[in-house]
């Protein structure tokens, strides 16, 4: 600028600058001539007011904005670790808790232990109490895990009935820790209609610097599975190496199982039922078994647990029944059995659960033109306790086709004499567990001599298993026995009716 240059035109240029950095408190005055120059101050002083108080108002607008955002992102972050449900944390934060426990591991940390749990007989409670009930249920659950949590420790719903717990103790604590959440978890829980106790499985294991997090929860969860296993005793379990080599061959097996269904190396075989008084087979029950190509035939007991817990029973079942009606078929074609010889054959929980099982029995039935009443469907006596609608649904369905129902194992662990009046059952099978001092026991004489009257009395076919001895079978004779069952008449195997009836 000149000499002769308005030094208002300076203070125009320097303010100007001032307003584009972004500083709106410019010190311009007009002065005494008030010209156009004057004219221009006073228009850059109002419209720097104005931007700064646009700018202030923005800021705050921002900052406004900010504080909303940082809460709907914690907001966020609850809901992503929290299971809706019970307000417990959910499984990603488990996760995410052993993850930074795996890293603080390698720094020399001490190690936790992570518990997992699992509700027995949860499904069910929802089936014959309702999913609001189930729900309950689980949340009750929930905060009894939470109120006995210590401060550190975790308590986390992972889905389902399953939970989990990471806990800072030692390993020699954690089994003392976890049977007493299992006796917390065990005390009664009040619904609208009656009072249930929950049971659960507890397995656990400490955390190991050489192991992943994944590992750490396989382990956990295959020593669960051990728990869960066992019917009473010993629910939790500390994680043992071979735990998890036996799941895993377990796993391969559950995984052949299925193809053996394909491929029909799921077979019966026969152990014959005898009428007492004239010595004659009148029936065979068929039993499950399995030719596996690398361990030979297999028993129930080594399959058919995997495949409850494949969600295959039902298939296994339909094949033994598939292939016991199409043996007694071709019995009854070439005259070898009389036209009331039956075979009898056990099915699973799951099917009297299934609506679509008497239908299953109905057009097996049809295909291999057997008579219904020729077919004898053996279920567990514990099925009769609870009592279900869907089992008395299946019951009845069965019954009106023609087919017979027993009841299996009768008088081992439950007392269902009620039951015999109010449900569709042809039959029982007396446990072995009560003739086995049949010839010494005076007590035991007393209550199959009950037993058989009971059953006379309500019209039931009476068969007692486990006969093993001519002395068991003279004595049981003697109380009123009329039907045995037993490996001093046949072992199950295979079986050829020529000559009977």
């Amino acid at each position: 600028m000149t000499e002769n240059t308005d030094p208002r035109i300076q203070q125009i240029v320097d303010a100007i600058v001032s307003i584009s950095a972004g500083d709106f408190s410019v010190s311009l005055s007009p002065s005494v001539l008030r010209d156009d120059v004057d004219a221009i101050i006073v228009g850059i002083r109002a419209m720097a007011a104005r931007l700064g108080d646009t700018y202030e108002a923005l800021e705050h607008r921002v900052d406004q904005r900010t504080a909303m955002l940082e809460r709907a992102s914690s907001s966020l972050e609850v809901l992503a670790y929290t299971d809706t449900l019970t307000g417990l944390a959910n499984r990603a934060a488990i996760l995410r808790e052993l993850r930074a426990h795996h890293e603080s591991l390698q720094r020399g940390e001490p190690a936790a232990v992570l518990f997992l749990l699992d509700l027995d007989f949860f499904k069910h409670i929802n089936d014959t109490h309702g999913h609001n009930a189930g729900d309950t249920v689980l949340k009750e659950v929930a905060r009894r895990l939470e109120a006995h949590t210590r401060p550190g420790d975790l308590a986390a719903r992972l889905g389902g009935d399953e939970f989990a717990i990471l806990a800072h103790v030692d390993i020699v604590s954690a089994k003392s820790l976890g049977q007493r959440i299992l006796e917390v978890l065990q005390e009664p829980i009040d619904l609208d209609s009656s009072v249930i106790t929950p049971g659960g499985s507890i397995g656990f294991c400490a955390s190991n610097p050489g192991q992943s997090e994944d590992q750490w929860v396989e382990q956990a969860d295959t020593a669960m599975y051990v728990a869960k296993r066992n019917s009473s005793q010993d629910k939790v379990q500390q994680f043992e190496q071979y735990m998890l080599y036996e799941r895993r061959q377990k796993a391969k097996l559950s995984s052949e199982l299925r193809d053996a269904l394909d491929c029909r190396d799921i077979f019966p075989v026969y152990q014959p039922i005898i009428c007492a008084s004239t010595g004659a087979h009148v029936a065979v029950e068929a039993l499950a078994r399995w030719a596996h190509p690398e361990l030979g035939v297999l028993s129930p007991l080594e399959f058919l647990p995997l495949a409850a817990a494949a969600g295959i029973s039902n298939k296994v079942t339909a094949r033994i029944l598939s292939g016991a009606l199409a043996d007694l078929a071709a019995w009854h074609a070439a005259g070898k059995v009389t036209r009331d010889f039956r075979v009898q054959v056990n099915v699973t929980p799951a099917e009297l659960c299934d609506l679509a099982f008497p239908d299953l029995i109905k057009g097996l039935l049809r295909s291999y033109e057997v008579p219904a009443d020729c077919l004898v469907i053996e279920v567990t006596e514990e099925r009769y306790i609870s009592d279900g609608k869907l089992e008395l649904y299946t019951l009845m369905a069965l019954k009106q086709m023609g087919v017979r129902v027993y009841i299996d194992d009768f008088g081992a662990g439950y007392s269902s004499f009620g039951y015999l009046s109010k449900l569709p059952v042809a039959g029982v099978k007396i446990d072995r567990s009560l003739n086995t001092e049949v010839e010494t026991s005076a007590r035991q004489r007393a209550i199959l001599r009950s037993i058989f009257d009971l059953a006379a009395a309500c019209e039931l076919d009476c068969t007692v298993e486990g006969v093993e001895t001519a002395q068991q079978a003279h004595a049981l004779i003697a109380l009123g026995a009329t039907h045995f069952q037993g490996y001093f008449y046949g072992k199950p195997g295979a079986y050829e009716p020529m000559g009977l009836g």
